[in-house]
Order: structure tokens, then sequence, then C-alpha cells
């Protein structure tokens, strides 16, 4: 996925820089991942949550790929006819709700829960000492009560409270979702 994202890193180097950051003495260090990719596939993303599991992340987050004006993947999905460049300009778009090759939200969403708990599962086996530290170190700034509810936040379901915006070619054809390949 980071080749289809153009990245220009591999995990190797990922897993490095982490590595260094920590031997350096950087004492928190956060990993910040993008899921819903176009063409990524259920297994990439469970990939994505267990080499975060074996990086020596503090903190992580997890969140579904947006295609904003003027970035490569707003470009492509103007060139695919996804998006209309002069109609969609002051938008910004999941690409979950709007590619058809990105699985759908509902899944990602599955996906992330699942993930999540495989990571904090993972996290508590092997690196018990040092979860303790840092929720004593969120303790300092925060209420027991707030993270109790940040913690459970990846599992929570939500109601969406107002519907994703989507580009003029779907609302022209009077589409909630894109149109999707049928699998066999």
């Amino acid at each position: 996925m980071l080749d289809r994202l153009h990245k220009k890193q591999t995990p190797a180097q990922v897993e490095h820089a982490v590595s260094e950051a920590k031997r350096q003495g950087i004492a928190r260090v956060h990993g910040f991942f993008v899921v819903g990719s176009p063409d990524e596939t259920e297994a990439d993303i469970l990939e994505s949550f267990r080499f975060a599991a074996r990086l020596e992340l503090d903190t992580f987050g997890f969140n579904r790929l947006c295609a904003y004006r003027g970035t490569p993947l707003w470009q492509e999905y103007v060139a695919r006819g996804i998006i209309d460049d002069d109609r969609d300009w002051h938008k910004w778009f999941k690409c979950t709700d709007i590619d058809p090759t990105a699985l759908p939200s509902a899944v990602v969403n599955r996906l992330r829960a699942k993930g999540y708990a495989l990571l904090f599962l993972h996290r508590i086996l092997h690196r018990p000492l040092q979860t303790w530290k840092l929720l004593c170190v969120f303790g300092r700034h925060m209420k027991v009560t707030d993270i109790i509810k940040l913690l459970a936040s990846p599992f929570r379901r939500r109601t969406l409270t107002r519907r994703p915006e989507l580009p003029a070619r779907m609302l022209n054809a009077g589409l909630d979702e894109p149109e999707r390949p049928c699998e066999a």
C-alpha cells in the first residue's frame, strides 16, 4: 500500500525510524496509519495492524484515507471520472465512500475494530510495563473515565449524524455509494 500511495518508503525504513527514535531517547512515538485505500484488501488492512504491533510505538491511530483537492489521489479520481474537479472542488472524500476499488466503509470499520483489539491485546501481553507507564502518564492529564472512553472509542458503534458528502457524478446518478464490481 505504501507503493500504491507513492509514499517512497518501505516497511523496513519505517521500522528503522521508529527504533532509532526510541534509541535516541524520544519518549513518545506515535504511529499514524491510513486504511481504506484504493485496491486495499481485508488482508492488507489486518497486516497493517500486525505491522504496527511489531513496532515500538507508544500510541497509534488508524484512520480512513481521504482525498483532498490538490493531492495526487484527487487527481487520480478526476482522471478516473469519480470526481468532477469543477463541481467538487470545495469537498473532501473518504475513499471508502466514493471509490469502487476501495472496501466499503462498514467493512473497513469492522476491520479497524478487530485490528485495534488485536493491537491492544498484543501491547498488553508483550509490553505490559510500558503500557502501564503510558496509562499513568495519561492519568496525570486525563480523568480515568476519559481514558476509558478513549480506549473504548475504536470499538464503539457510531451512528452517522450526517451523510458523507458525495461527488457530483454520484449525486446526479442518485447513488448513495459507489457501484462496486460483484465478486463471485
